[in-house]
């Protein structure tokens, strides 16, 4: 087997990214319902056989604000270094696993809306692998006023 080749299969394994913690997810090249199972814990599974990369993301996600109210919307930014062929997006409570709040789509080109807990558009994902520099959406808080503070969580993956 190619040696070039076979660093490459293994670094895009490796590639899996999360900015903000330092959890993982593994990326599925269909996104949408095929990474609904990886939505809460943002965990690998067993799909590519890694555990992902534990070093400095070079990815980011920014807010247009960091405090909220019921029904407010907040503007969210994917971007990195390099670009990205995978992302799973969501918005939990602080110290929880479970997705809230809703998004909708914004700029960027083959992104999807993913069903996360069975809640309709509570997670953002990739619908094809093609490489993206940057994706934008909105994250709108839930109307409940008893949440907390809200983490914005999204893992990367660099290569597929």
């Amino acid at each position: 087997m190619n040696v070039d080749l076979l660093y490459r299969e293994m670094v895009g394994f490796l590639c899996l990214l999360l900015s903000l913690t330092d959890l993982q997810v593994e990326g599925f090249s269909g996104g949408g319902s095929s990474i609904a199972s990886q939505c809460g814990s943002m965990l690998p599974g067993s799909f590519h056989g890694s555990t992902g990369q534990s070093s400095s993301s070079p990815y980011t996600v920014t807010v247009n604000q960091t405090t909220y109210q019921p029904g407010d919307t907040i503007q969210v930014t994917l971007s990195g270094t390099f670009t990205y062929k995978g992302f799973l997006l969501e918005a939990h409570e602080e110290g929880q696993n479970t997705a809230v709040g809703t998004f909708s789509l914004g700029s960027g080109t083959g992104i999807v809306l993913v069903p996360c807990n069975k809640i309709a558009a509570s997670g953002v994902s990739q619908s094809n692998n093609q490489p993206k520099s940057s994706v934008t959406v909105t994250w709108t808080a839930p109307a409940s006023a008893s949440l907390g503070n809200i983490v914005v969580k999204s893992t990367f993956m660099q290569t597929s």
